[in-house]
């Protein structure tokens, strides 16, 4: 029975009963404060990718010093991915309480500083003498990196209007392929610099970013500023993301909220497939490297180059499906773009022909590698109930990151396939990856109902409206 003291209707997401709007614009401007907080969420969450993902752009490098197995490899690679799910979901609850909009960077502040001295520890030397000692300090600063992405895209989702939310997020999501490109040229320049034995400095250096981009944005999210953001998205016609007043800038969820978002089959299923989905994308970024590194012999700088090609094409594609799900609807836009992805993941095995094979499948399968996540953070956020949005996102995220543990099975493949120089494990892994985009596409359809979008009345799930915390006629 749903709770009679929660409303079924989120407050958060446009539906059939928001409030008629008085005058709106033949074409609503966005306002200016929605524009500068982008622009700030792009880089500290481009800046937040970048600390999680240069570990794979050095992988090579780690594989040699430390004389690692496929299998070994894998697992490392799996265990610092998952350890992304450690601190989102504990807590989410406390992200929500510490107060909404603007006034989350508090605590996202928090978690910033964590991952970055976890980043800056990593290339010190005499902290990593050993691999294991790697992965402490990478899967430690992977579980602030995480809750730190759950409060960023929270962020995104309550400074920008409520019918653009969609597009919001798919920009914003392009700091993970666009800002981890320009991290992987650099971590190639390092390497071709100082040599591949000095990965260190990749950790020592890239990170140093964080603090200008961070001043910037703490100057920048300010309580009268979002005052003046919402009332010029009023006068825009459009739909401010929350419905605050002077009184109550601090939205809290009645207690149990996530025991209810666990119970949401809106927020749960979408979290599930956002699972595989970075199944897939984890599995990739473990995959490339090495393929490129050990199957085709190019250098490991080189290595770290091609193996982020899909970038280019992966921030279009975030912009792209994050947009049509704007008018499409999230569940139908996501369907799409999993299946795409199955069709460019096949399509790798083909990689091996030559590196024009290797640029074009790569950037067609981007379209979809990343593209998934934004829509799918949208889905969640509609769904959540009124000042629960960042438990649900918590829940979405650790949910996500358990997908993390891909390596673990890629690396069992590519050792039974004949090694990291064979490429029969890699295709098997491929396979595996493919199984997991058909898997999510058979979950959406079935057990999630389209929270926005012109088409969501066509929608024929198994599941009830009122279980998804949705109501439209």
């Amino acid at each position: 029975m749903p709770n009679p003291n929660v409303p079924l209707v989120s407050t958060e997401a446009p539906t059939m009963n928001t409030p008629p709007r008085t005058t709106r614009r033949k074409r609503a401007r966005t306002p200016g404060y929605a524009i500068g907080a982008l622009i700030f969420l792009w880089l500290v969450y481009a800046m937040n990718a970048n600390t999680r993902q240069i570990f794979f752009f050095v992988l090579p490098s780690i594989v040699k010093e430390f004389s690692i197995s496929p299998g070994t490899a894998g697992v490392i690679a799996a265990i610092i991915t998952a350890s992304c799910s450690l601190l989102a979901l504990p807590l989410g609850p406390w992200f929500d309480r510490g107060g909404h909009g603007w006034a989350r960077k508090y605590r996202n502040g928090v978690m910033a500083a964590g991952y970055f001295i976890f980043s800056i520890v990593t290339g010190i030397g005499a902290f990593t003498q050993s691999l294991w000692s790697i992965v402490v300090l990478q899967s430690a600063k992977n579980a602030f990196g995480g809750a730190g992405e759950a409060i960023e895209v929270t962020s995104m989702a309550e400074s920008y209007p409520v019918e653009r939310r969609g597009l919001a997020l798919g920009i914003q999501h392009t700091g993970y392929p666009w800002g981890t490109l320009i991290a992987s040229i650099v971590t190639a320049g390092i390497l071709a610099a100082f040599g591949p034995e000095n990965w260190r400095y990749v950790f020592l250096l890239i990170p140093l970013a964080m603090i200008p981009i961070w001043i910037g944005y703490w100057l920048f999210a300010t309580k009268n500023r979002y005052a003046k953001f919402e009332k010029d998205t009023v006068e825009a016609g459009l739909t401010k993301p929350l419905h605050s007043t002077e009184d109550d800038q601090h939205h809290r969820a009645p207690a149990g909220a996530l025991g209810r978002a666990l119970r949401n089959p809106n927020i749960v299923v979408p979290s599930l497939a956002s699972l595989l989905g970075i199944a897939v994308y984890t599995g990739i970024s473990f995959w490339l490297p090495q393929y490129i590194a050990f199957v085709g012999n190019y250098s490991f700088a080189e290595a770290a180059a091609y193996s982020a090609i899909f970038t280019i094409t992966g921030g279009i594609g975030q912009i792209l499906w994050g947009t049509v799900s704007d008018w499409l609807g999230r569940k139908f836009t996501s369907i799409i773009a999993f299946t795409w992805l199955a069709v460019g993941i096949f399509l790798l095995q083909y990689a091996g022909l030559g590196l024009v094979w290797l640029i074009v499948i790569q950037l067609f399968a981007g379209m979809a590698t990343n593209g998934i996540f934004p829509v799918i953070y949208g889905f969640v956020s509609d769904s959540a109930e009124k000042g629960a949005m960042g438990t649900a996102n918590s829940v979405m995220l650790t949910a996500t990151y358990l997908g993390g543990l891909s390596p673990l099975i890629l690396g069992v493949l590519i050792g039974a396939g004949g090694g990291f120089s064979s490429v029969s494990g890699y295709n098997w892994g491929l396979y595996v990856m493919v199984g997991a985009c058909i898997l999510a596409v058979v979950l959406l359809t079935l057990f999630t109902r389209e929270p926005v979008g012109k088409f969501r009345h066509l929608d024929r799930a198994v599941v009830s409206k009122q279980r998804c915390n949705l109501e439209y006629a």
